[in-house]
């Protein structure tokens, strides 16, 4: 979703192959995957231009269900999953997103066997989710940030999100 619209594509047409565990297909997806973290890493290696951010896609969603449910009640990669639904439903609020492209997402991780729905994971009260959230590592002086997606293949760090706007996407399901 990141920065590769291409290896979302090949990821869709692969997936059977990846949870058989066909090998081929496996390396090649932990290669893709590997060579774009390091690319970005090597680019922002001290985290200065705000590329490296773009890493956290849905981690602060994530994260947020994360504290709520306590520690090591949520696997890491299902809170993240869901928080990737509901930073690209954020995206959609605020006109950046178009609907399809969650719903690719979401039957992407769906077929995965990762959660898209947060009532899978737990319920939460919004209230509590958006509290913790401010205190995120990418929140600035309590300003809300989230990593969000304008299309398959780009995100960017956007700050300034009202809260109200988190609420609801959090409430929505």
């Amino acid at each position: 979703m990141i920065f590769d619209a291409p290896f979302f594509d090949w990821l869709e047409s692969r997936t059977d192959e990846l949870l058989a565990r066909k090998p081929a297909p496996l390396a090649e997806a932990v290669e893709r995957s590997a060579a774009l973290k390091a690319g970005v890493v090597e680019r922002d290696e001290r985290e200065t231009t705000g590329l490296r951010a773009a890493l956290n896609y849905g981690h602060t969603f994530g994260h947020a269900y994360e504290t709520a449910a306590g520690y090591g009640r949520l696997l890491h990669g299902e809170a993240v999953a869901v928080g990737m639904g509901r930073a690209a439903r954020l995206a959609v609020l605020l006109g950046r997103l178009d609907e399809g492209v969650v719903e690719r997402q979401d039957r992407l991780l769906a077929r995965l066997g990762l959660p898209t729905d947060p009532r899978t994971i737990g319920m939460f009260d919004p209230d509590e989710l958006v509290q913790i959230m401010a205190r995120d590592k990418k929140a600035l002086g309590g300003q809300l940030r989230f990593v969000l997606p304008d299309r398959i293949g780009r995100v960017e760090l956007v700050a300034g999100v009202e809260p109200s706007l988190v609420s609801r996407v959090l409430e929505a399901t």
